[in-house]
């Protein structure tokens, strides 16, 4: 312990990123070199001496099994093809098929074929089509699961014929034309004495297990990682699993070349990785595809595997007793610095930190000490101004006038003009004290167009005190309409600039008319007024504050910016204020916001 002392003491005086680097390090290199080196060694030389040469040998024996059961039941067809009694009947020598004679021409065919599929346990069906429609077929008793009827039989034909023209075939080897786990052999029934006549059709069904009998004796190499491909990339047998089925998806993009006869590579599925070995049969070109997983192939590497997980084991513990030391001395002045900022977040600003070490965290704690004290200055300076700031804010308050002494009042002048009998004045000074109300009282930011409308009204009334008949007012809103949910002070703005741009401007008889309506889920509130109008440039720039500043001295407009400005904070850039105008034809200001009902 006295030895890592000093060691320990110079430690603490390295910077904090070559601590760092040195602990990551010998971490790295201690257990890479030893776990993989190990691993690397033993795995290696066990795979690449046995695995390889040993699948690509059983493969082989495999593919030349399956092209010999390919060739039996070609073999089998030609006998079949030769059969004399066979070939009257299909091509109809002596006695032509009737729909009365077909039983009999049927059942006798039934017989003739028994004695080709009766010997071969695999050979599930014979079907036959003949040139002239007729069909003749024989079924396996086996498991007595007869499923085979005319019909099915006519359907399998001439899909057979149709895959045999398709492919300009006049004979292949297609999977089951019924979704049985079974491989067609289909080819043309040629006439033995004159080859270029085709007497029909003749579908072999063969069970797969008739190819999957692999007779290698291998223990890697089983059934259910086997599958066939013919030359057009068709799964003739095989697969069935998730896993096994993407590996043959895989399989159809990574085909042998030309020149190859057979291949190895290792592929993915899921969570495994599998060996995966081909080779092309030398007659047929069918491609015979084995995965093997890797952890069959491992299976026998336990002690390769127990010496891994030992060294490593014992690569770690030493690992982390060198990185237990490095990072204890790294951390331990960052320790007392955050524990020191804990005690300033509860308010302590006299603490101070006594540095340990030179490294980056001794330096920061000085500096942090040096920004305690520069936070204590500004506080006390930022204390001082705000005791002037809430000094000259009460003053402020003070100076106020309390809304409530205004309706007070206004409620004595509105008294005054009803003993007057001054019914004018005692309602201009109601529809004052409603919109003062309106703007002082209310709850919210938002109202129903009702409300809106009402509020609107007592503006309207106290406008026409001063303008006289010099407009008017109209209201086109549907009452199920008054009931949608809409912001403050809207509409007011609006028609206020309508009367002062509009017709106060134009001089003349003036109309505005606010209409309301539901458009695509939305609400269209719309001032229109007959005024002068603007022409283009006005209408891009009233919704700037600082254009409308300039197009009307003496007003400054920003009603109609803040309107605009609202209406999109509270509902987005796709809503807000729009304008359609043309000189001398007057103004629609057209006010989008969301259809939504008050509750």
């Amino acid at each position: 312990m006295r030895a890592l002392q000093p060691l320990s003491n110079r430690i603490k005086d390295f910077r904090i990123r070559t601590k760092l680097f040195l602990s990551n390090m010998i971490l790295i290199l201690f257990i890479s070199t030893t776990v993989g080196g190990v691993a690397i060694y033993a795995s290696t030389k066990f795979i690449e001496a046995n695995t390889k040469d040993l699948s690509m040998q059983v493969i082989h024996q495999v593919s030349d099994n399956i092209e010999n059961k390919a060739k039996e039941a070609f073999t089998s067809s030609v006998y079949l093809l030769s059969d004399t009694n066979i070939r009257q009947i299909v091509a109809e020598q002596g006695e032509v098929v009737t729909s009365e004679s077909y039983p009999a021409f049927r059942s006798r065919m039934e017989f003739l074929l028994a004695q080709y599929g009766n010997g071969n346990p695999y050979l599930n069906a014979i079907m036959i089509q003949t040139s002239t429609g007729q069909l003749y077929w024989w079924e396996n008793k086996k498991g007595l699961d007869h499923t085979l009827n005319h019909d099915a039989v006519s359907s399998m034909t001439l899909r057979a014929q149709t895959y045999l023209q398709s492919h300009q075939l006049s004979m292949g080897w297609t999977p089951s034309l019924r979704e049985r786990n079974e491989v067609f052999l289909i080819r043309d029934f040629v006439d033995v004495n004159q080859i270029d006549r085709s007497l029909g059709t003749i579908i072999y069904s063969l069970d797969a297990n008739f190819f999957l009998s692999l007779g290698s004796g291998s223990s890697i190499i089983k059934q259910s990682n086997v599958a066939i491909l013919n030359p057009f990339n068709e799964l003739l047998v095989g697969g069935g699993s998730p896993e096994t089925d993407k590996l043959i998806r895989n399989s159809i993009s990574n085909a042998l070349s030309e020149g190859d006869a057979a291949m190895a590579t290792v592929e993915y599925a899921g969570a495994d990785s599998h060996l995966f070995v081909q080779e092309r049969t030398p007659t047929l070109g069918w491609r015979v595809l084995c995965f093997i997983p890797m952890s069959v192939l491992l299976s026998g590497t336990q002690i390769i595997v127990f010496v891994i997980v030992l060294v490593s084991l014992l690569a770690v513990l030493i690992s982390t007793g060198i990185a237990a030391i490095l990072s204890n001395s790294a951390t331990r002045n960052i320790k007392i610095l955050e524990q020191t900022m804990r005690r300033v977040e509860d308010g302590n600003f006299d603490v101070r930190i006594v540095p340990l070490g030179k490294d980056e965290i001794g330096s920061l704690s000085l500096r942090f000490n040096f920004m305690l004290a520069r936070i204590n200055e500004l506080i006390n300076i930022v204390y001082k101004e705000q005791i002037a700031k809430q000094q000259a804010e009460f003053t402020v308050l003070r100076s106020q006038i309390n809304p409530h002494f205004l309706y007070n009042t206004l409620g004595t002048v509105k008294w005054y003009a009803r003993m007057n009998e001054q019914p004018e004045i005692e309602r201009m000074i109601s529809s004052v004290i409603d919109l003062l109300k309106s703007s002082v009282r209310r709850v919210g930011e938002f109202h129903s167009l009702e409300q809106e409308i009402t509020q609107l009204k007592n503006y309207v009334f106290i406008q026409k005190i001063g303008y006289g008949e010099a407009f008017q007012m109209e209201y086109v809103v549907d009452e199920p309409l008054l009931a949608c949910e809409v912001p403050y002070f809207i509409l007011q703005p609006l028609v206020e600039n309508a009367i002062l741009h509009g017709i106060e401007m134009s001089k003349g008889i003036g109309k505005i008319q606010l209409s309301a309506k539901v458009v695509d889920r939305d609400l269209l509130l719309t001032v229109e007024d007959n005024g002068k109008g603007m022409d283009t440039v006005q209408v891009a720039n009233i919704l700037h504050i600082g254009s409308q500043k300039e197009s009307v001295p003496g007003v400054t407009g920003i009603g109609i910016p803040n309107v605009h400005e609202r209406i999109q904070l509270y509902y987005g850039p796709q809503y807000g204020l729009s304008y359609e105008s043309e000189l001398g034809l007057g103004t629609k200001a057209i006010v989008r916001i969301p259809y939504k009902i008050k509750r």
